[in-house]
């Protein structure tokens, strides 16, 4: 495929001898057979469109007289290819000095990688020839790069044709996912991106990117499992057609199609996503069903008279042929029945032809020649440039003008795919216009409102979870039934039973309220009145529990700094007595309570439909699902009041553990295993609550669970392991033991940690 195509039109040969001179443009147009993994590579179907253009100027008298055009083609990169094989120098030195071609000018290039790799080395000295490309990239709107690049069509409108269907459509969260390596793909990407940033009623879902030459059907299906990609609706994808049909079947296999889910598509037409095998046919033509295309509209009506004085229907017909002839003659199977881009070839050659042909009186003024035009030519560049820029003409993509600093008047279209055909939908030119076609009614919302993220956790992780609470019961009963037996032993008395007891109680309730939530969690609940119990009795044990806990610990503690406070050991005696401390911790849980009773009567706690992001172990993906949740309107409110003696007593059991770490009397040696149970409970929460914060930002929701699980088991197990079981275990290992210490109790202080 890299042997070289030399077309001449047939009209052009027989007008030779007429004409004094050949003047020669360069076509640089992607060839079909070896660029199939960059993307579009069917520039051939533009060259048959380039003759026609010939054609019709060497049939107009008054235009480029005394001289003819011919087409000289030239294989070039496909769309999205990396790297440029062959420099525009290379070309020129073979056209000109081996091939002897008078070359005037480049056209073509319809790619805007190929297009921007040729075209910023001309303009230079040594290399000075004007190019028109049929590239709309808004990458190559730079002047100081690109110094002799003139472009047909430009898709710097695209992204406010985008931005104003969604503000029709009502439409203001936006997901944009683009090819990370093609240029003009970044490009409009980061052109959208920067119009969603600056108004100040859109936001992103995402700020592009995802899309690479290796995405395949798994990757994609690892973005759409985000719960952000699940929940906002409107996806912009700006990729090669590969890129796009790998989406969008990824898409259909996780039921995010239209109605539901919105994709749009810039620069992509429907014919290139059924032509993939992606996925198979029938598959496909449902993943596109509902798809918007976005393209520059390079078309103009059918009773448009062109420069030509054909009308564009006329031309098209007379294209069709030109297309049918070109393909026998090249052997190529060439269909051009949706090529966005014949039309601006056609156009790229008339205004050559018209430049040059205004430039004629200009350098018979100044001794010029196009006769002597070489690719080094600047002073007669600088003389076809001043024509162009005065050039205006209706053409075949439509009005022509490089009169805004070479910024054209573009137009475009957005289409929807509907069983299998594009049908317009809407046109944009400065300002957005919906067809009769369709209609902005019933349109899907742009996101979905999630109220909260729902885990129907997997059977292994109730499991772990059943043993986890199992083994902290079967310590707490082992802990309560020795300190029952052996209540009247001299280290368990001393260590005031009866506070012991109610931390047991409160162990119990914390172990009771995550079976609870893990109940909750693996089954829907029907019946309402149990579905209220449940959802009250989750809340109260985690609360009752929590705060028992932490009252008795901060009454013990509290009740060692008082006593050992200097002069003060017979005065807080009388106030510090087993019997005050448990209507001291009573009375603290009391507040709880009252915020328990005032929030069940005035908002109950209770079953109620939400919108939630299911995640289910037995799915693939997580969905979306009308569920009986617990909640309540002022939820949070009434979770902050109820933890806010708690948080404050938390602060103070830390703050008096450290006020109580070097007391060494015998009779309250037990504070240090207060204190370790204290500092060890603190650290790990801290490490495992912040476990829990990370699993569940990267989605990983049944170790999120399984992490919030054991943080609030911990407190219990904490409890058992550092305060009971070194007092417990040996009276059991050694029943002689219980009596002599009996005797040695009687003699102890009154005053018991």
């Amino acid at each position: 495929m890299g042997v070289v195509l030399s077309v001449v039109t047939a009209l052009a040969l027989r007008c030779l001898v007429a004409k004094a001179s050949v003047l020669s443009l360069l076509a640089i147009v992607p060839f079909p057979s070896n660029y199939s993994s960059v993307g579009w590579s069917r520039g051939l179907e533009l060259v048959p469109a380039g003759l026609l253009a010939l054609k019709h100027i060497n049939d107009t008298p008054e235009v480029l007289k005394g001289h003819t055009l011919e087409l000289v083609v030239k294989e070039g990169e496909g769309c999205g290819a990396s790297v440029v094989v062959k420099d525009i120098y290379s070309l020129y030195q073979e056209l000109q000095v081996v091939g002897g071609r008078n070359v005037v000018g480049v056209v073509g290039l319809p790619c805007s990688t190929p297009a921007g790799a040729l075209s910023k080395l001309a303009g230079h000295v040594g290399l000075d020839v004007i190019q028109i490309s049929g590239s709309s990239s808004p990458a190559l709107s730079d002047r100081v790069k690109y110094p002799r690049l003139y472009r047909v069509a430009s898709s710097v409108g695209i992204v406010d044709s985008i931005i104003s269907f969604m503000k029709d459509a009502k439409w203001k969260r936006i997901s944009i996912y683009n090819d990370e390596q093609g240029l003009y793909f970044k490009t409009i990407a980061q052109l959208l991106v920067n119009a969603v940033r600056n108004d100040t009623e859109m936001k992103l879902g995402n700020e592009g990117g995802g899309l690479t030459a290796q995405t395949d059907v798994p990757s994609v299906e690892k973005i759409l499992n985000v719960t952000s990609s699940i929940q906002n609706k409107i996806k912009v994808i700006i990729g090669t057609e590969h890129q796009c049909s790998v989406f969008l079947c990824a898409a259909y296999k996780r039921k995010r199609t239209w109605p539901d889910y919105v994709y749009i598509l810039p620069d992509r037409d429907v014919k290139e996503l059924l032509n993939t095998d992606v996925c198979d046919a029938q598959t496909m033509m449902k993943a596109v069903e509902g798809v918007f295309t976005v393209n520059v509209a390079l078309s103009a009506a059918n009773d448009s008279v062109l420069i030509s004085g054909k009308t564009y229907q006329e031309y098209r017909l007379e294209y069709l042929q030109e297309l049918s002839a070109y393909s026998e003659r090249t052997g190529y199977p060439l269909d051009s029945n949706d090529n966005i881009y014949v039309n601006s070839l056609y156009d790229e050659v008339w205004s050559f032809a018209l430049a040059l042909n205004s430039s004629l009186h200009v350098l018979d003024a100044r001794n010029l020649s196009l006769e002597n035009f070489r690719f080094n030519s600047g002073q007669i560049s600088d003389i076809l440039e001043e024509a162009l820029q005065k050039l205006e003409f209706q053409g075949a993509s439509g009005r022509i003008s490089f009169k805004n600093n070479r910024q054209p008047i573009t137009s475009f279209s957005m289409h929807q795919i509907v069983s299998g055909r594009a049908v317009l939908v809407a046109t944009y030119n400065g300002s957005l216009t919906i067809t009769e076609n369709f209609s902005l009614v019933h349109l899907p919302p742009d996101s979905i409102s999630i109220d909260r993220v729902y885990i129907l956790d997997p059977l292994w992780l109730m499991i772990i979870i059943v043993c986890i609470c199992g083994l902290s019961l079967i310590l707490l009963v082992f802990n309560a039934a020795l300190l029952i037996r052996y209540r009247n032993g001299h280290d368990i008395k001393a260590s005031s039973p009866s506070l012991s007891l109610l931390m047991f109680v409160g162990c119990i309730l914390l172990d009771a309220s995550v079976l609870a939530f893990t109940f909750r969690n693996m089954y829907t609940i029907s019946n309402e009145v149990f579905s209220v119990i449940l959802c009250n009795a989750e809340v109260w044990s985690l609360s009752l529990g929590t705060n028992l806990i932490i009252n008795t610990l901060f009454v013990r503690l509290f009740r060692v700094y008082r006593l050992f406070q200097p002069n003060n050991f017979k005065k807080a005696g009388r106030m510090c007595r087993d019997e005050m401390l448990v209507i001291y911790i009573l009375l603290l849980t009391t507040y709880s309570v009252l915020v328990l009773l005032i929030w069940a009567v005035s908002d109950l706690y209770q079953m109620q439909e939400e919108v939630v992001l299911v995640y289910a172990s037995d799915a693939t993906t997580p969905y979306f699902s009308v569920e009986q949740h617990c909640g309540c309107r002022y939820e949070t409110l009434w979770l902050s009041l109820l933890f806010l003696l708690s948080a404050v007593l938390t602060l103070g059991v830390v703050l008096l553990a450290v006020l109580t770490r070097h007391i060494k009397r015998s009779h309250f040696k037990d504070t240090k295993k207060v204190n370790i149970c204290i500092f060890t409970s603190i650290l790990a929460l801290t490490t495992l609550l912040t476990l829990w914060r990370l699993f569940d930002a990267i989605e990983l929701h049944s170790w999120a669970h399984l992490t919030l699980s054991v943080a609030v088991l911990f407190v219990p197990m904490a409890c058992q392991v550092t305060l009971y079981v070194p007092k417990t275990v040996p009276y059991l290992c050694c029943p002689a033991l219980h009596s002599a210490r009996t005797i040695k109790s009687q003699q102890s202080s009154l005053y018991r940690l």
